[in-house]
């Protein structure tokens, strides 16, 4: 006979495995693109998709599609995808910046000749700079 509390631990154990998003549901999961990007400014506005995470800025492609850079010390608040508020809620920013990293279309980073290839695809010489 099973007792009550072996029940509830492989009840509780079997749940588990269930709390959160599903990698079907995930939308990073299921496609090469990096999750979508909102982030509020002092001046503006800037929402796309997350390409590149630096230390201290991050690249998105716009929604008008202009590959910028957004310094992080300029981001208000920066909601992503699914993920909700990752930047700009007074928690740890290098911790944010390094989950962020892995959900980006670059989380190794862009190359010279990738950025190169970038730029030249959406029209653009240089990664415009917004603050």
């Amino acid at each position: 006979m099973l007792r009550p509390t072996a029940v509830c631990a492989a009840i509780l154990l079997a749940t588990a495995c269930y709390h959160g998003p599903s990698l079907r549901t995930f939308q990073p999961a299921n496609s090469p693109d990096g999750i979508d990007a909102d982030l509020r400014l002092r001046k503006t506005h800037v929402r796309g998709e997350l390409l590149e995470v630096q230390d201290s800025a991050l690249i998105v492609l716009t929604d008008s599609q202009t590959i910028v850079m957004v310094p992080v010390d300029s981001i208000r608040s920066g909601v992503f995808g699914e993920r909700g508020a990752l930047i700009g809620g007074g928690g740890n920013l290098a911790r944010e910046l390094a989950q962020l990293r892995l959900l980006s279309r670059f989380p190794a980073g862009l190359t010279p000749e990738i950025r190169a290839r970038l730029l030249a695809a959406y029209g653009q010489t240089e990664v415009r700079v917004v603050r």
